[in-house]
């Protein structure tokens, strides 16, 4: 029997085995280079976010430690003066505002030297030359609300928690779906990687086009665009936080064909700058308490040794934010000037009302006068608005023959029955017909009363060593802090913390609706006299000098912040 048969059928196997072998080996290589290339893509993404991350800590840090305008961000390094040169290109000559100027490239140098900063530290930069796995520098955009006014009145923003719920002017984050993630954003910053579609990036200083990416719905043709600042209403102040072409496949029915989108995306919300900002001025406050109670020593060459801490001045205070003798809870004393000790009195009787200050109206804002009906005219330093008539020196209201008038010395008398109130005295006692109603005295009904203001006797806790900075009476943040002491000899409490002689409580934004604070149970309003207006918490409300712990998180609906003053 021949064996060719078999020898040629073994041959045949060998060839298929080896051909088999060859596939496998070249599919092999392809899925090794497949993951090659994801896990490079993985990894040059991971850089990116990590750069974008440091970029977006170091931009907060220069904002929050600027000496003279803390909260205050640099305009962007923009192509107008023909490069990008990493300097933020504050101004630009003979225009008025646009948009266009709050977008550019992150400058990472500092403050352009030929600008007039009106105080603004030029030397002042973000440290690195932050860059995306790819080489290319990164992004930024601002918001308005944060930066100089070159354009309009010359002035330096005011930047406090109340500008959290400014409406206008914001930057906006969406989603891939356009769905809004933010509408409160400070700034964004944006890793523009690889050029993409036409995208040209050859000349000296290109567009923000030619970096900055768009993304189409396929349901309604609506564009999306990080490269904006449009002259139309549909994404002004809008950036997207889009899905990276590669992996958006060919079935992804969200997006129009083709697709061109490969930005990378980190924002600062207004509350996380604020946050970092109540911080530092938080700092500066509680170093102002103890400079007033400590002595000067090494560690505090300015203190003053006074030994105790100041009494507080009133919630609402409209007048002059003096400390009130006994009042160990408030808003700091931050006045310069004590106010003196005067006397307002009340008189009802006989179809007559009449009142009067000591210090006429210098230590008072209004003498309030309400009747049974509308008042008709008016004249002088007074007006009506229905049954109330406001005065602020000499001046009258009536109806028919019926008159309420003042004399430049604070005196008034009416020829009628009526209620009278004194306004933003900030008294300390009351008696007979007259009630206190926070910095108000109110008086009514038939007989006399009156109501005192008695100076507090502190020294002056505004003034030498403990002087708060600049910006902080420029940005008002005395009106953001609620300031309590043991000095009526109960120590005060802080969650599992006890025996405090003093603590501030950051008192952030007021909350309004749709949120609501568990203590208001509405939206907060300030200023005013109710302490719920500030404080969030049944605990830190009930007055009984027991407050939160220092960890409470931030929600929508509580955003109180307690800081240890001492010990």
């Amino acid at each position: 029997m021949s064996s060719r048969p078999l020898r040629h059928s073994s041959q045949r196997g060998m060839v298929l085995i080896l051909i088999a072998f060859i596939v496998g080996l070249g599919a092999a290589a392809f899925m090794y280079r497949m993951f090659n290339a994801s896990s490079l893509q993985v990894e040059q993404d991971e850089e990116t976010m990590r750069v974008l991350s440091e970029a977006k800590s170091a931009l907060i840090a220069w904002a929050v430690s600027h000496p003279n305008h803390p909260g205050q961000m640099p305009y962007p390094d923009r192509n107008e003066d023909g490069n990008y040169d990493g300097y933020s290109d504050c101004f630009a000559t003979n225009q008025s505002f646009n948009y266009k100027f709050l977008l550019g490239r992150l400058p990472v140098h500092g403050l352009d030297p030929n600008c007039n900063h009106h105080g603004i530290t030029v030397t002042a930069a973000l440290g690195e030359d932050f860059r995306d796995a790819t080489g290319e520098p990164l992004w930024y955009a601002v918001s308005r609300n944060l930066v100089h006014d070159y354009y309009g009145t010359g002035s330096n923003p005011i930047i406090n928690p109340g500008i959290a719920n400014i409406a206008t002017d914001w930057i906006e984050v969406v989603d891939r779906n356009g769905n809004v993630i933010s509408n409160r954003v400070a700034a964004v910053i944006i890793a523009p990687g690889t050029s993409v579609d036409v995208q040209d990036r050859s000349s000296a200083a290109p567009e923000a086009s030619e970096y900055l990416d768009r993304i189409v719905r396929s349901s309604d043709g609506v564009p999306f665009k990080n490269y904006g600042y449009p002259p139309n209403q549909l994404d002004d102040n809008q950036f997207i936080i889009g899905e990276d072409m590669r992996r958006v496949g060919a079935n992804d029915a969200v997006f129009q064909k083709p697709y061109y989108f490969n930005d990378k995306l980190v924002f600062i919300t207004a509350d996380e700058l604020l946050t970092a900002l109540e911080a530092r001025a938080a700092n500066e406050l509680k170093n102002a308490l103890l400079n007033y109670y400590e002595p000067a020593s090494g560690d505090r060459p300015n203190g003053r040794g006074v030994g105790y801490f100041p009494y507080a001045a009133s919630l609402g205070s409209s007048k002059d934010y003096a400390c009130v003798t006994s009042s160990v809870a408030g808003v700091l004393p931050i006045s310069s000037v004590a106010s003196a000790d005067f006397t307002c009195n009340y008189s009802r009787g006989g179809g007559v009302t009449s009142a009067s200050c000591s210090t006429g109206f210098t230590n008072i804002s209004s003498i309030v006068m309400r009747k049974n009906n509308n008042f008709t005219s008016f004249s002088g330093a007074c007006s009506y608005s229905g049954r109330d008539c406001t005065c602020a020196g000499a001046g009258s209201c009536s109806r028919g023959g019926q008159t309420f008038s003042c004399n430049a010395l604070g005196s008034c008398s009416a020829n009628f029955n009526g209620t009278v109130t004194f306004k933003g005295g900030e008294f300390t006692s009351a008696n007979s017909r007259c009630s206190l109603s926070c910095t108000d005295v109110a008086c009514s009904g038939a007989g006399a009363g009156g109501a005192t203001r008695t100076s507090c006797v502190d020294p002056v806790f505004n003034t030498g060593g403990s002087q708060l900075p600049t910006w902080i009476m420029t940005n008002k943040w005395y009106d953001y802090f609620y300031y309590a002491s043991s000095r009526n000899g109960i120590k005060l409490t802080s969650g599992s913390k006890v025996n405090i002689d003093s603590l501030l409580i950051g008192t952030g934004r007021s909350i309004i609706a749709p949120n609501s604070a568990v203590s208001k149970g509405a939206s907060q309003l300030r200023p005013s006299c109710a302490v719920n207006d500030y404080l969030d918490s049944i605990e830190n409300t009930n007055a009984n000098q027991i407050f939160d712990g220092q960890r409470i998180t931030r929600t929508p609906n509580y955003n109180d912040h307690t800081y240890i003053v001492a010990p």
